[in-house]
């Protein structure tokens, strides 16, 4: 199952966190939610959430 751990306005710090989750071998797919291109999501595996979000608060990505 897929896990929520980002939402974003701006696609470049979406895409900014998802690099830093792959850079250390962590899993994440990157989606719009609306037509607009207005909000974007970070997805994590539910076994990685722990994970992600202590990379995400550690390098202060937020």
């Amino acid at each position: 199952m897929w896990i929520v751990v980002y939402v974003s306005a701006s696609k470049n710090s979406a895409q900014k966190v998802a690099k830093a989750l792959a850079d250390n071998e962590i899993i994440s797919r990157l989606r719009h939610t609306d037509k607009e291109d207005t909000c974007f999501e970070v997805l994590v595996p539910q076994a990685e959430l722990a994970s992600a979000q202590e990379l995400i608060f550690d390098n202060e990505l937020f």
